[in-house]
């Protein structure tokens, strides 16, 4: 990232780009910053842009060949094209291009070992836009509301990152709207954010697991139809269950064994508060119904996988299962 706000800083750029990666927001920020550091969006003559699988390559190799007009670079800006997918015949037109021509792939699909790849990575720049680590986006969203005065405590930040998960357009959106309702008190607290933000699918699986334990079958399937209905993959829900089951299940050992909640969180690597909310829900689930619970749902994965049962009856056979269940332990 750095080499690229380099090129950017000493306009000494590369001949291609390629930026890609799994999080949106910083590809539309690189890309936004290179176009603009380049060229004019609205310079018909200079600025020509591809987009989708059925480009023609000899429309670009075309373009490709000619001085720009009046200015220092002709841009040609290909999206979604899919050569870094398939082989192609672009390299063998490369040599041909003008010095003066700048040509910018923006892809969501890119394998590394592929000759136009690796290509950009030895003649070009290769950005890969990957998921921010928690402390990134701790430092990020820390940034975000400095800049209109608001402070947020770590407790809290955690809580944030938790509620909202790693996609930065959506935290955006939800900080946007949190800035708003905090604007006079100029802290953010953990009730602001349950009032104001829309949970992802975390927030979500929890309540869904919160139900079952508390055999609220209704519930359960409820929470479960309205992630179907956002276009959530039945897959990454079951996945969450499961991830979530093992959660508990580490907290609930550790309460058997007689731990703190202080030294389970330091185990498990997770903030007290965690924990604290979990506690709950570990009261209404044994550490044999836990295990079975992960079990059965690593056993419904394989068989999605293997085409042995439909991947939305899956998860609603374990939450039927897990909300049915009469026993409750406390």
């Amino acid at each position: 990232m750095k080499n690229f706000k380099n090129h950017i800083k000493s306009r000494e750029f590369k001949n291609i780009y390629l930026i890609f990666g799994e999080e949106k927001y910083l590809v539309n920020r690189f890309k936004n910053m290179l176009l603009d550091a380049v060229t004019s969006k609205d310079d018909d003559m200079n600025f020509i842009r591809f987009y989708g699988k059925n480009i023609e390559l000899s429309e670009v190799v075309e373009h490709a060949k000619t001085m720009p007009f009046f200015a220092d670079y002709k841009v040609i800006f290909i999206e979604d094209s899919g050569w870094f997918k398939k082989a192609n015949d672009f390299l063998d037109y490369v040599p041909g291009f003008s010095d003066q021509t700048i040509v910018v792939f923006v892809e969501s699909e890119v394998d590394k070992r592929g000759k136009l790849y690796k290509h950009v990575k030895q003649k070009g720049y290769a950005c890969e836009c990957t998921r921010l680590s928690k402390g990134e986006l701790s430092r990020w969203i820390l940034s975000a509301l400095k800049k209109e005065k608001i402070e947020i405590d770590n407790e809290t930040m955690d809580y944030l990152i938790m509620t909202l998960g790693d996609d930065m357009n959506k935290i955006e959106k939800e900080l946007e709207k949190l800035i708003a309702y905090v604007d006079d008190e100029k802290k953010v607290t953990i009730d602001d954010i349950n009032e104001v933000c829309h949970g992802e699918i975390t927030g979500k699986i929890f309540d869904m697991i919160d139900a079952m334990g508390n055999k609220n079958q209704k519930k359960a399937m409820k929470l479960y139809y309205d992630l179907i209905a956002t276009k959530e993959p039945p897959m990454r829900i079951l996945y969450m269950l499961s991830r979530q089951f093992n959660i508990l299940y580490q907290i609930r050992e550790g309460i058997d064994n007689g731990e703190s909640v202080d030294v389970i969180a330091s185990k498990m690597k997770m903030q007290s508060f965690i924990v604290k909310k979990s506690l709950s829900q570990c009261r209404n689930f044994s550490l044999k119904v836990l295990k079975m619970a992960m079990s059965n749902c690593l056993r419904l994965e394989e068989d999605i996988k293997t085409g042995n049962i439909n991947d939305k009856m899956a998860v609603e056979l374990i939450i039927i299962k897990y909300s049915a269940e009469k026993k409750k332990v406390v």
